[in-house]
C-alpha cells in the first residue's frame, strides 16, 4: 500500500522520486561509512601511535614507555606531527568512500 501512496500518476516524476529515495538511502549509508572513519600514524619506530576520526578528533594515543625518554619539546611535537599525518589519513579514507559521488563526467 505505501507503493501506490508514492505514486503520482506521473511516470516521469515517478521515476525521479524512485531514483531519489534510491540515492537518499545510498547516500545514509555512504555516511554511516565515513562515520567509521579512523585515520592512523605511528613513529618510524612506533614507539608513538595515534587515531583520530574522520573529523580529526583524538580517538587514542599509545606511548610506549621508552617514548618517555625523548624530551617534553620532542614528545610534543612528534604527537602534534602524528596527529596531522593521522588527519590526513582519514581525509584520505574519505576521499576515497566519496570520490565516486563527486566525480563529473566530462563528456
Amino acid at each position: 500500500m505505501a507503493e501506490r501512496e508514492r505514486r503520482t500518476g506521473d511516470p516521469e516524476l515517478d521515476r525521479l522520486m524512485t531514483e531519489f529515495q534510491a540515492n537518499s538511502q545510498e547516500f545514509a549509508g555512504v555516511m554511516a561509512e565515513i562515520g567509521d572513519v579512523v585515520g592512523q600514524a605511528a613513529g618510524a619506530d612506533d614507539k608513538i601511535r595515534v587515531r583520530v576520526s574522520a573529523s580529526g578528533q583524538l580517538l587514542g594515543l599509545r606511548i610506549d614507555p621508552r617514548a618517555m625518554r625523548l624530551g617534553s619539546q620532542e614528545l610534543a611535537e612528534t604527537i602534534v606531527e602524528l596527529s596531522r599525518r593521522a588527519t590526513e589519513d582519514a581525509a584520505r579514507r574519505t576521499m576515497e568512500l566519496t570520490r565516486p559521488y563527486l566525480e563529473t563526467d566530462s563528456r
